[in-house]
């Protein structure tokens, strides 16, 4: 494909993006720019970013920052948002429209659009904005989400867009989408990061509401298809569902098989998420598991060594 090819598609395709982090460490080497995509065929019961799981625009509130005037309420079209005694003004995400209304009568900026159309070059120049700092500490791009390959040909442009100014690739993903999504975007990859909630199927679709067959088949099938990419699996750390010995056991003893992880991260369950439901009007489920200590882990560090991992605990 020609330059001129490319610049076409860089400004045509387009995707929905809530947000781009700069700055950022810790998914991936050196100083990175993170970019977070909407959208996600799953619904882990713990996820942390409730606001990429619909792949439309969508209004969060923040309690702390509303004065109680309800504006917002006299001009929402639809009678969306509610006062409520606990939450302040709840939006229903079921009847909102996402006009943007009760954005533009909120002057203490309690209501937030989150997701917006975005072209590849669009991101680009963001992300170039950085470059030196990725020089100069071996940083580069993180596409996250939600699932970047729920928007593959976007994420796929992106990627290529990024290598092609020799900027380093990552990805975070769930690996849940059909093959030819996964397969368009290794090329483009210096790091995957896998996350891997459990081996037991029923036991995935329960927390998850999906099976995982296609991941477990698709984590396989990028090990064998590495070519120069490293390959680094995150398993979430979440009591109750895989947080206890045996479900790890089960874990380590089925990536032992896998050829070609570089390491294993476990992940330890938090509740910095657990506001942005109460913002977006949805329920969280798991208010009354505390969150993990990273020194609760380190147990599993050897655990993974008698199968041969290399396991850490993530520090952030």
């Amino acid at each position: 494909m020609t330059e001129s090819k490319h610049a076409a598609i860089d400004e045509i395709l387009r995707g929905t993006v809530f947000d781009i982090k700069r700055f950022a460490t810790g998914d991936g080497p050196g100083i990175r720019s993170l970019v977070f995509l909407k959208g996600c065929p799953l619904r882990c019961v713990w996820c942390a970013n409730p606001e990429s799981h619909r792949s439309e625009p969508e209004i969060m509130y923040q309690r702390s920052l509303c004065v109680g005037c309800a504006r917002c309420v006299e001009v929402c079209p639809t009678n969306a948002i509610q006062p409520d005694k606990t939450y302040g003004f709840v939006t229903n995400p079921d009847t909102c429209i996402a006009c943007g209304r009760c954005i533009d009568v909120c002057v203490y900026g309690a209501r937030e659009m989150l997701g917006q159309s975005m072209a590849v070059a669009e991101v680009m120049r963001v992300i170039q904005r950085d470059r030196r700092y990725y020089d100069n500490s071996g940083g580069g791009v993180t596409i996250s989400g939600g699932e970047p390959l729920f928007q593959y040909q976007f994420t796929r442009e992106l990627l290529r867009a990024c290598k092609d100014m020799g900027i380093h690739t990552a990805i975070e993903t769930s690996g849940y989408a059909d093959w030819e999504a996964v397969a368009s975007v290794l090329p483009f990859l210096d790091l995957i990061f896998f996350d891997l909630k459990q081996t037991d199927s029923a036991r995935h679709q329960e927390h998850t509401g999906v099976p995982n067959q296609l991941i477990l088949e698709n984590l396989k099938r990028i090990a064998s298809d590495l070519r120069d990419a490293k390959l680094v699996v995150r398993i979430p750390f979440v009591p109750g569902y895989n947080g206890d010995e045996d479900t790890l056991k089960d874990m380590f003893s089925w990536l032992a098989e896998v050829k070609g992880v570089v390491r294993v991260e476990l992940m330890p369950y938090h509740r910095l998420g657990m506001a942005k439901y109460d913002g977006l009007g949805r329920s969280y489920q798991l208010r009354g598991i505390e969150q993990v200590q990273h020194r609760e882990l380190a147990r599993f560090v050897d655990l993974g060594k008698r199968y041969g991992l290399d396991v850490r605990i993530d520090s952030r």
